[in-house]
């Protein structure tokens, strides 16, 4: 890069991607904070109803263990992956401005005035491509690899979190209702 143009350039796209990725961060920690306090009233009420219904039972205690637990673990992955990339925010902008400068992230997205050789923006298909390079870069970008991987990971894990406590619950009231019938 030369001139102050493509400095000031990497400059802006360096800060408005480390503000674009705390805003996320900011939005998903709150989520999967609230998706695993529910994911654990609900998984704690339909494990106390199956021991209940089933008198303490060892295959209940397993069984229903399993299942009700695994809402809340997904819940509680999603908001541990999400504080580690808050813990490392403020080394965000510095791992943002180094991977944008660097000649191997050129090569993924980075559009370049040939004239000049100043970046004109950076884009990335998908944050799958980009969670790849920066696997391979995680020891010297942790700031950025932690926060792409929150991002990729978390939606996911709050997917299962919401669907297994919908399940779980569902499985809750069927056991409830069962016991109220019985």
């Amino acid at each position: 890069m030369s001139g102050s143009g493509g400095i000031d350039r990497i400059e802006h796209m360096a800060i408005s991607a480390s503000d674009g990725l705390r805003t996320t961060l900011g939005r998903l920690s709150n989520l999967s904070a609230v998706v695993a306090l529910i994911a654990a009233a609900i998984g704690v009420a339909t494990f106390a109803t199956g021991m209940w219904m089933f008198d303490g039972s060892s295959g209940w205690i397993v069984l229903g263990g399993v299942l009700c637990a695994v809402p809340v673990v997904a819940g509680l992955v999603a908001w541990v992956l999400v504080k580690g990339a808050a813990k490392a925010a403020p080394r965000l902008l510095d791992d943002a401005r180094e991977f944008f400068t660097s000649s191997r992230s050129a090569a993924s997205g980075v559009l370049i005035d040939h004239d000049s050789g100043v970046a004109l923006g950076m884009q990335a298909k998908s944050f799958g491509s980009l969670r790849r390079e920066l696997l391979d870069r995680r020891k010297e970008l942790p700031a950025l690899f932690a926060g792409v991987r929150a991002i990729t990971s978390v939606p996911g894990l709050a997917a299962v979190a919401v669907l297994g406590s919908l399940g779980v619950g569902a499985l809750g009231t069927i056991l409830l209702i069962g016991g109220l019938i019985d």
